[in-house]
C-alpha cells in the first residue's frame, strides 16, 4: 500500500483545472445574464476551496509531498494566463462587445435623433455580483464622453440627461454627480462606463 502511494506521488499541473470553473464565470456569465450568478459564484468558490483543501490534507497525511507542492502551485498557471490576456487587452467585456457588436449597431441605427445631433445610446451591462446595473455600454457618436468630467459641451450634457432619463439605464456623467466612474473605449464611438456606486441610475 505504501509503495502504491509512493508511485502516485508525482508533480502535476492537472490540479489547475479545478480552478477553471471559477474564472470561467467572468467570461461566460453574460451568455445567461438572468441566472443567479451571485449564488453560482459562491457555490463554485465553496466547492473549489473544499476540493483543494481536502486534497491538500489527504496528500499531506499520506506524505505525498509532490502532490502537496502541486496544490500549492495551482494558482501559478492562472496568474500567467491572466497576465498574458491582460497584456493583449483581451477582457470579458471586450469579448462580449465583439460578440454582440452588430446587434448594438443595428439598435443605434434605429435610434430616433433630432436632425444634425450625434447619436447616443446606452446598453445596460449587469455586473456579475450586483443586483443593480453598475456597468453601461455607451455609444456616443460625438465621443465627448471620453473627455474629462465637466469638459463636455452644454448641448451634450442636456442631450444625454434627456436620453438617459427616458431610457432609465444610464450612468450619470454630467457635473453634479459625485460618484466615481471610469470610461474605457472598446470600439469606434463605443465606450464602457464603470460606475463604482449605484447612484447614477434614475
Amino acid at each position: 500500500m505504501a509503495e502504491s502511494e509512493k508511485r502516485g506521488d508525482k508533480f502535476t499541473w492537472t490540479y489547475a483545472i479545478w480552478l477553471l470553473p471559477y474564472p470561467a464565470q467572468n467570461w461566460l456569465w453574460w451568455l445567461a445574464p438572468k441566472w443567479d450568478w451571485w449564488t453560482i459564484g459562491l457555490i463554485t468558490l465553496a466547492l473549489t476551496v473544499i476540493a483543494i483543501v481536502g486534497s491538500f490534507c489527504i496528500n499531506l497525511a499520506r506524505r505525498r509531498w509532490w502532490r502537496v507542492v502541486s496544490l500549492l502551485l495551482t494558482p501559478l498557471p492562472w496568474i500567467v494566463i491572466i497576465y498574458i490576456v491582460a497584456a493583449t487587452s483581451i477582457t470579458p467585456d471586450s469579448v462580449r462587445f465583439a460578440w454582440n457588436k452588430q446587434a448594438y449597431l443595428a439598435e443605434i441605427v434605429r435610434t430616433d435623433v433630432t436632425s444634425g445631433e450625434p447619436r447616443f445610446g446606452t446598453f445596460a451591462w449587469d455586473s456579475m455580483f450586483k443586483a443593480t446595473t453598475s456597468t453601461t455600454l455607451v455609444y456616443d457618436e460625438s465621443d465627448e464622453i471620453a473627455l474629462p468630467r465637466g469638459e463636455q459641451s452644454t448641448a451634450w450634457q442636456q442631450r444625454t440627461q434627456k436620453l438617459c432619463s427616458e431610457k432609465k439605464e444610464c450612468v450619470n456623467l454630467y457635473p453634479g454627480s459625485d460618484w466615481p466612474f471610469s470610461v474605457s473605449k472598446v470600439g469606434e464611438h463605443f465606450y464602457i462606463v464603470y460606475q463604482n456606486f449605484i447612484d447614477a441610475f434614475p
